[in-house]
This record gives C-alpha cells, sequence and structure tokens, in this order.
C-alpha cells in the first residue's frame, strides 16, 4: 500500500502539499509526519498513523475542524499511533463522522490520548468495532471527550485487557451525552481502570454491560452525570477482586433487561439515587445483584427477584415493587432448600377468578375474589343436577309459558328461546294453538 504524508501543516484538501502532488485514495497509509492536517473534507483510506514512516518524523495529528466531514478508515487496525492526540475532533457545530475498519486503541503509555473530542459538534464512530484501552500507561485514554456534543459509537467498548495503567479508561468523558450501541465489557488486566468513566450529561447504551476481573477501584462503568439508561442485560465482575459493573450516582437509572450477581454486584450505589429495573434481578452465592447503600436510595423492581443461598438479590433500604410486573421471589431455607413466594393470583395451579363463586374470597394474603354467578334451583331445569350436587327446581307447564308470552314485549321467538327447552318446544307450541 502506498505511503502518504504531508509537506507541511495544511488542509487535507489541498493536492500540492502531499508527497507525490496527489490526495490519499483509498488504500493508502497516511502518516501525519509531525504535522498538523486539518481534514476539510471527505476521505477513505487505510489507515492513519503518527508513527514514524521510513524517512520521516514521529508526531501530528489529523485534526477535524470542519462539521460533516467523514472520515472512512478501513483497514483492520484503522488508527495506528505514535504520539498523543493523533486524532482531534475540534469542529465547534454539526457532526463529524468516523468509520473504522477494525479496533482501536491507545499506545500503553502515560497521559496518552488517541482520539480527542474537544470541539463541541457530535461525533459518531461506526464500523462495529471494538474500543478499548489495552494500556500499560495510567491515565491513557482511548477517547477523551470534553466536548458538549454527542459522543454515539457503534460497536462495543472494552476495558484494558492487558497490563493496564492506573485509570487508563476506555472512554473518559467530563461533558456532554454518549450514546452507544454495542456491548460494553469490564477492565480484564492490571491496575485499577474503568471502561467508561463519564462524569456529566446522560450516557444511553443499547447493549449488555459486564463486569471485569480486576480489582481496587475498577468498573466497567462508573458514572455521575444525570442519567443512566441501558437496554440490555447487567452482568457483576467475575473474579474475587473484581467490583461492580456500574457504580452510578446518577439521579435516574434506568434498566431494561436483567441484573444478574457475578462474584460481586452489578450496579452499586451510595447515593439518594433511583435505580428502575424492568427485568429478573438475580443474587449469586457471593453477593447481591443491587446493593443500594445510601438509607434515601431507591430501587424499584418491574420483574422478579433471585435470591441465593441468603444473599438477597436487592440489598436496599427502600425497595418498591411493580404491581403486575414483579410476580415472585426466590429465597432459601436455612437448609439451603428453594422456596418460591408467589404473589396471590401467580400462585401455580389456583384456580382463576371466573372459576370461583362470586364474592369467594380466595388465595395467597385472602387477596382474591371470585367471580362466577351461580343460578339459585329455582332458575335450572327442574331435575338437572348443577354447581356441585344441587338440583334445579323449575318446571315449564303450559300455563307460565302462556303467562310469559302474553307479559312479554320482545319478539316470540326469543321468549320461548329463553323460557323452554328443545325437548318440550313442541308441546308448548300445541298448547299455544289451542
Amino acid at each position: 500500500m502506498p505511503d502518504k504524508w504531508p509537506l507541511a501543516n495544511g488542509n487535507w484538501s489541498n493536492a500540492a502539499n502531499w508527497n507525490g502532488g496527489t490526495k490519499p485514495v483509498a488504500g493508502d497509509d497516511v502518516y501525519a509526519d509531525s504535522r498538523t492536517l486539518n481534514v476539510d473534507e471527505n476521505f477513505t483510506v487505510a489507515t492513519l498513523r503518527n508513527t514514524t514512516r521510513s524517512g520521516g518524523t514521529v508526531g501530528g495529528s489529523f485534526v477535524f475542524n470542519t462539521s460533516g466531514v467523514t472520515g472512512t478508515v478501513t483497514s483492520a487496525s484503522p488508527l495506528v499511533a505514535g504520539a498523543t492526540n493523533m486524532v482531534q475532533i475540534t469542529a465547534t457545530t454539526g457532526t463529524v463522522t468516523l468509520s473504522l475498519g477494525g479496533d482501536v486503541s491507545p499506545r500503553g503509555v502515560s497521559s496518552d490520548i488517541l482520539i480527542n473530542h474537544s470541539g463541541n459538534c457530535n461525533l459518531n464512530i461506526t464500523g462495529g468495532i471494538n474500543i478499548n484501552s489495552n494500556a500499560t500507561g495510567s491515565a491513557t485514554f482511548c477517547i477523551s471527550k470534553s466536548s458538549a456534543g454527542t459522543l454515539t459509537i457503534t460497536g462495543n467498548v472494552v476495558g484494558a485487557t492487558s497490563g493496564g495503567g492506573s485509570f487508563s479508561n476506555t472512554i473518559n468523558s467530563t461533558n456532554g451525552g454518549t450514546v452507544i450501541i454495542g456491548n460494553i465489557i469490564g477492565p480484564s488486566g492490571g491496575f485499577p481502570t474503568r471502561t467508561i468513566n463519564q462524569t456529566t450529561g446522560t450516557l444511553t447504551i443499547t447493549g449488555n454491560v459486564t463486569g471485569g476481573v480486576i480489582g481496587g477501584t475498577s468498573q466497567t462503568i462508573f458514572f455521575t452525570g444525570t442519567s443512566l439508561s441501558i437496554t440490555g442485560n447487567v452482568l457483576g465482575g467475575s473474579s474475587g477482586a473484581a467490583v461492580a459493573a456500574i457504580d452510578s450516582s446518577a439521579p435516574i437509572n434506568n434498566i431494561t433487561g436483567n441484573v444478574t450477581a457475578g462474584t460481586v454486584a452489578a450496579i452499586t450505589s451510595s447515593s439518594a439515587n433511583i435505580i428502575n429495573v424492568t427485568g429478573t434481578v438475580t443474587a449469586s452465592s457471593t453477593s447481591p445483584a443491587i446493593t443500594m447503600t445510601n438509607a434515601n436510595g431507591q430501587v424499584y423492581l418491574n420483574g422478579n427477584m433471585v435470591n441465593n443461598n441468603g444473599k438477597m438479590a436487592i440489598f436496599a433500604p427502600i425497595v418498591w415493587l411493580d404491581t403486575t410486573g414483579t410476580t415472585s421471589a426466590a429465597f432459601f431455607t436455612s437448609g439451603g432448600v428453594a422456596r418460591t413466594l408467589y404473589s396471590a393470583d401467580t400462585v401455580p395451579n389456583q384456580p382463576a377468578a371466573n372459576n370461583v363463586r362470586s364474592g369467594t374470597i380466595y388465595g395467597a394474603g385472602n387477596s382474591l375474589v371470585g367471580t362466577i354467578v351461580m343460578p339459585v334451583a329455582a332458575n335450572v331445569r327442574n331435575g338437572v343436577t348443577y354447581d356441585n350436587g344441587t338440583t334445579g327446581t323449575a318446571l315449564f307447564t303450559t300455563s307460565l309459558f302462556l303467562t310469559e308470552l302474553s307479559l312479554s314485549t320482545t319478539p316470540v321467538a326469543v321468549r320461548m328461546q329463553n323460557l323452554c327447552t328443545p325437548q318440550i318446544l313442541g308441546e308448548l307450541m300445541e298448547a299455544f294453538k289451542k
């Protein structure tokens, strides 16, 4: 693949500023070569690099300062960093798009940033990639976001997978909102770190969140913004030293999916916030799934609870249950025997209300009332057995038929259908003719 590099600082669109006098095209490896390139038009190339080319110089940046620009980088290793701030997003309005062909991560040295989103534009990163912080240096970020715009990622976001410097966050956001369409995976090696560290704004995730396997103060998500929303399942960390998948102090936290403890809790909070869960919350044998330590914190559950070996699925001062969505809670006896407690209307094998006599109170806690209405014997044909052995006493005679018919204001055929059975219809008609 041909190498391309700028001859001086300048605009990407200036062909004269590129070696060979032509702009990069698809398949090219593009080096910053210690220069600052202002990306002012769409492009498609194989890679962006600020490593040292043969005969070149390390460093430089690709600066997206123009709204509406899309940079397409097709290689499986699309961004190859040799110095910090290789890609800078500085446009002040509109949207900038990066379409990447593979995984991206910073170099792994202290205080290193791969993508710096500082302009107040929106940034869309697409391509179904893994964005990770496989970094050994402290304070290393794959994406650093100080922009008031929205960062939208389509792809998975992964914590440090080897080494890992102290707080080498995959995404470190101090402004604006973040939208992620993909799974969020916790750190799995090295020093305490976070996959997402966000201090302001909103965080919206469509995908599963999985806790990491390293200790200290590591979290998959550490969130102190205004609102957290997850459509997907949340699973706690899976090693003895792991911490919760989500540590959030946001006032509102909405989870639409199952919340399951690992070795440790899936969600923790020490703030007076609200955690809404629509799904099943399940403890592990070592930890609750949700731990709320603030006396005024509240958990709203629209789903079932599954405790485990004495561990409560929800450990919180205030727990509210949805009147229809929460139907059972699984507990254990001291001998380890599972016992499931059901809400009154969902006890297995109990009759439905329309199969129980009207006004009869039954069910757990005497909270259900039967609705079926049984006729009195005088309204059931004589000799017909009904209602568990009761026998009807109604006698349909010719005089009763004629009296009812003479008082009726409805069509004759309807009244006859209401008053008699097919077996005596002929006899009654003959009497009527006389």
